[in-house]
């Protein structure tokens, strides 16, 4: 079942577009505030955030952006924005803003409900405007390439210096366009040795920098003696990382994998919101304090903690966001009550009560 947020300032208009969205099969929360709606799609990433445009406090512009610059939201998430004003201007101001659909009021609830249902799919769906981006880099990330730059084909190169590839067919063939070219080329050379020659010029290229200086005189004993592949130091992590992809596709989604992980890890320490510990302090450290307040002080609190344990009931609150603060709050008047000692006022009301036989 599809989720979606309705968003509107608007009791009335939101509750009506909600109770029809719910007919048609999707699971729909509602978003009073634009913050509550910021910070219920930012936890939920739902598959589709309607907001209306019109709002008395907040912009659904802003909104709208802030959220499209979560990577993940803008990965997995779509905005559609419910507007009166379908102008140009207002068109682009939207595309800029990461809104991937604009629907004019009055609605038209069958339009509304098809979109809705292509979001969910992502399907596509045209911008409401073609803007130029100008590099910017929210929702994904860049990967800055240089055609000069031999490091970019290192892993696709490296698995050419392996047995599958140089074997004994390939060096025949080169062996037999080098007798064709009319290139005088020894028959007496064995297979392993050309095969190594051929990976330590391809090892070369790839791992050095490919300029041999006029000076150096490069002799085919030269090339015999030199160090086999495979035989310098080890490779640093980083390189073990880029030739463990294989190829520039399992490069980049091991790259697109760490920055999912790093958000998300983020995402986790910015919405905790567990209440922080409090430490009461000693019996001796207490500060006297009128009977009467702290009675009355334990009864509020006695009756906000059923009222909330009330409220936080199966399907009582719809809001997921309200839901998690009536839990917290709970918990905290809880510890409240554990912490006020039970109060006997027995006592003082036997002697401040005056026996009627002793006046007599």
């Amino acid at each position: 079942m599809p989720q979606i947020i309705i968003s509107d300032e608007n009791e009335g208009r939101r509750n009506l577009l909600a109770n029809t969205l719910e007919r048609e099969g999707f699971d729909v929360t509602r978003g009073s505030t634009l913050r509550q709606t910021e910070a219920t799609a930012l936890a939920t990433m739902p598959e589709v955030v309607v907001i209306d445009d019109e709002w008395k406090s907040g912009d659904a512009l802003d909104a709208a952006q802030r959220m499209m610059s979560d990577p993940e939201f803008a990965f997995k998430c779509r905005i559609v924005m419910l507007t009166r004003n379908i102008g140009q201007e207002n068109m682009i101001a939207a595309a800029k803003a990461g809104i991937h659909e604009v629907l004019g009021k009055p609605l038209n609830m069958n339009k509304l409900i098809e979109q809705l249902w292509k979001h969910s799919k992502k399907q596509f769906v045209p911008p409401p405007a073609k803007v130029d981006r100008g590099g910017t880099t929210e929702g994904g990330f860049s990967l800055s390439l240089d055609s000069e730059d031999g490091s970019i084909a290192l892993p696709m190169l490296a698995n050419l210096l392996g047995p599958d590839t140089i074997n004994e067919e390939f060096v025949n063939k080169l062996t037999q366009s080098l007798s064709d070219a009319n290139i005088e080329f020894g028959q007496d050379i064995e297979f392993s040795t050309l095969s190594e020659v051929l990976k330590i010029a391809l090892n070369q290229l790839v791992m050095g920098d490919g300029y041999v200086s006029d000076d150096d005189e490069v002799t085919y004993d030269s090339v015999k003696s030199s160090p086999k592949l495979g035989s310098g130091a080890a490779p640093s992590e980083k390189g073990k990382r880029l030739v463990r992809g294989g190829t520039m596709e399992e490069i980049l989604q091991n790259q697109a994998d760490a920055i999912a992980a790093d958000v998300e890890k983020r995402m986790d320490e910015i919405f905790d919101e567990i209440p922080p510990n409090i430490t009461f302090p000693n019996p001796e450290d207490y500060i006297p304090v009128e009977p009467e307040v702290l009675k009355m002080t334990k009864t509020a609190v006695d009756y906000t903690h059923d009222l909330l344990w009330s409220l936080g009931r199966p399907e009582a609150v719809a809001d997921i966001t309200l839901m998690t603060q009536i839990e917290n709050a709970t918990e905290m008047m809880g510890a409240v009550l554990t912490s006020i000692t039970e109060i006997d006022m027995g006592e003082e009301e036997e002697q401040t009560e005056t026996d009627p036989s002793e006046e007599e």
